[in-house]
């Protein structure tokens, strides 16, 4: 489960990382390696250079989503936070 924590710490951490993963969805081989891991019940390496090229578009995608994403939205809650402590 390392791979999905990481993922999560990624790509939901704000609203242009979210974008990001949206886009990143779309692509065949993110769909097929995904599959065949959860199919699998491990992350299946397959091609390097597929792979590389996935580090690539991940890449591209942050910095694009980063750049059209509205800024989150700033959130407090105190009553809330309180009533955990």
């Amino acid at each position: 489960y390392t791979v999905l924590d990481i993922l999560q710490k990624v790509f939901y951490s704000n609203n242009g990382a979210r974008e990001a993963f949206v886009e990143l969805c779309n692509s065949k081989y993110v769909q097929q390696v995904t599959f065949d891991s959860y199919l699998y019940k491990k992350v299946q390496g397959n091609n390097p250079l597929d792979d590389i090229k996935l580090l690539g578009e991940t890449i591209g995608c942050l910095i694009k989503g980063y750049s059209i994403a509205k800024p989150d939205a700033e959130f407090s809650n105190p009553v809330e936070s309180m009533k955990r402590l």
